[in-house]
């Protein structure tokens, strides 16, 4: 019987301490209708909730989506001259931030995913500005590189 007694405590004890991570930090996942993409101009302004995280923990949170976008020079009037200069991307784009699980183990926040400098991607002749015309983000996910976990958001956004 005693024998039995202190089995039975032990296979208890490895269950409450098994548990314990578990209880501290469940398990990570983002709420999907908490977690939207919308446009800024021509940024995508990423916003998101996760939950299932230990209390006070540090989280560094990855935004990402898919620029095709279109830049062209434009002249002083505003116009795009007979003989346009143009150039097309299509990259993948990405920002990071490090946000802290509330007493809760949630985390909220948002992130801008901006498109490339129009200087930085074409040059245009005297009296023409390079001038982001025009793009469709797709394919937008956010990421927890601490906890793993993910979340693809659907839809695409065009300005």
């Amino acid at each position: 019987m005693r024998k039995a007694l202190i089995a039975l405590v032990a296979a208890a004890g490895l269950v409450f301490a098994g548990a314990g991570p578990a209880l501290a930090g469940g398990s990570p996942h983002f709420i999907k209708n908490a977690t939207t993409a919308s446009l800024s101009g021509t940024s995508l302004v990423v916003q998101f909730k996760e939950t299932g995280l230990a209390s006070g923990s540090v989280e560094t949170i990855v935004a990402t989506a898919h620029l095709d976008a279109l830049y062209q020079c434009v002249n002083g009037g505003g116009n795009v001259p007979s003989d346009p200069k143009k150039t097309k991307i299509s990259s993948d784009v990405s920002t990071s931030g490090v946000f802290p699980a509330d007493k809760n183990g949630n985390v909220s926040g948002s992130l801008t995913l901006s498109a490339p400098a129009a200087s930085s991607v074409l040059s245009c002749p005297g009296g023409q500005t390079a001038t982001l015309v025009s793009g469709t983000w797709s394919n937008a996910s956010v990421t927890d590189t601490t906890s793993g976990a993910y979340l693809a958001i659907r839809g695409s956004w065009s300005f």
